[in-house]
């Protein structure tokens, strides 16, 4: 009997990835003033999918200068072109960083807040029982 289904390891995912998110995201803030950098994003819905069905895991390593994609430690960040390109090269800007972090907040939120009512139903479910 599988008490765990797969809606609480998709909940978990997604809390990990907007997690990640929000490290880009912050990242790009705290980088707004510095010459050349150019702002990171994370495909959400790319890496839930990656995540949850797996795919990528075919992706073979057949070079040591190639990116390892096996792996689920890191998220793949994109280049984020959203934002204009500056004199000094940076394209961080922070009105579109912050609408984004705000959105990314909320969706976290809203992902603990179902996953903390699955808990509290299998709690329950544990007191009536015992």
């Amino acid at each position: 009997m599988k008490i765990f289904d797969n809606q609480m390891d998709g909940l978990q995912k997604a809390l990990e990835l907007t997690w990640r998110r929000n490290e880009a995201i912050n990242s790009n803030i705290a980088n707004a003033e510095t010459p050349q950098y150019r702002a990171v994003d994370l495909n959400f819905a790319s890496e839930l999918d990656r995540a949850l069905l797996g795919s990528g895991s075919e992706v073979k390593k057949t070079d040591t200068r190639h990116l390892d994609l096996s792996t689920n430690e890191l998220a793949h960040l994109s280049p984020d072109y959203s934002g204009a390109t500056k004199p000094d090269g940076n394209n961080v800007d922070l009105d579109i960083q912050m609408g984004r972090l705000s959105y990314n907040s909320g969706k976290y939120s809203l992902a603990s807040s179902v996953l903390r009512k699955k808990f509290q139903f299998l709690y329950n479910a544990i007191r009536q029982s015992a």
